[in-house]
């Protein structure tokens, strides 16, 4: 199926012969651009395939979540990007992610197929990355089913989707089900440990200037013992959405909140 293709990246050794590979296979593709400012917004629908680390304008997931509003569906790639930041381009509402490092132009064109048809496209490496998550952070009741795991399974052990149907019993609509509620469960856990806006404000006064617990107080008109709850909260979350961290102090939670957050 021919889609219209979009592709954000800075590196032109990777946008353009990305580029040619695609409309070789018949996909209608725009010009390469560097920032996701730079592609126009889309009616009906096209793909976008969108790097993590840009130079310029929005990144990461919120790159993913202005794309998506455009009108675009992202396929989000990467040759540097960890867990957490793969995963957050996910709960911003990519369709899918490309390991750069690992993946050929086929596999590019074959993932750009299956995000232009209105499916999810899961690599190994993405649906180890969805079952490790649903360990790390379970929901308890409402999480991942045995389908669901199953599937996930199945491709993160390099099964194709044929062979991830067939042992499921099910069709391609069932499995799209399977994959796309996999997908809502990862915006849904992040959901659960997002800042509130309060939270943002003492992170980035401390995080980012390392003022006193006083002095943030008098910054932002409120009282000493509210900035220590919002700092505590702000670690507390932090921990709980990067499951490789053991400990840390609220202040260095901070620090760690406003560097990731791009608050400084």
């Amino acid at each position: 199926m021919s889609a219209l293709v979009g592709i954000v990246d800075d590196h032109p050794i990777v946008s353009y012969p990305l580029a040619e590979a695609l409309r070789a296979a018949g996909h209608r593709v725009l010009e390469p651009v560097t920032a996701v400012e730079a592609l126009p917004a889309v009616h009906p629908v096209g793909v976008a395939v969108c790097d993590h680390s840009l130079p310029e304008g929005r990144t990461g997931a919120e790159a993913v979540a202005h794309l998506t509003a455009c009108g675009w569906r992202v396929l989000a790639t990467s040759g540097v990007a960890g867990r957490e930041q793969v995963l957050g381009m996910i709960a911003a509402g990519a369709w899918g992610y490309v390991e750069k490092r690992f993946t050929t132009h086929r596999e590019y064109v074959h993932a750009v197929g299956v995000v232009g048809a209105a499916r999810h496209y899961v690599s190994p490496l993405l649906a180890a990355l969805l079952l490790d998550d649903a360990d790390a952070r379970p929901l308890g009741k409402g999480d991942l089913t045995a389908g669901q795991r199953t599937a996930l399974r199945a491709l993160a052990e390099g099964d194709s989707e044929q062979e991830v149907r067939t042992a499921l019993r099910t069709d391609a609509a069932g499995l799209e089900a399977a994959l796309a509620g996999a997908f809502a469960l990862t915006s849904r856990r992040r959901r659960m440990n997002r800042l509130t806006p309060r939270e943002l404000d003492v992170v980035a006064v401390v995080g980012c200037r390392g003022l006193s617990l006083k002095e943030t107080a008098r910054e932002l008109g409120i009282r000493p013992g509210t900035v220590a709850d919002h700092l505590e909260a702000a670690k507390r979350k932090y921990l709980a959405s990067h499951p490789g961290e053991k400990d840390l102090s609220p202040r260095a939670a901070a620090l760690r909140w406003a560097m990731e957050l791009r608050l400084c």
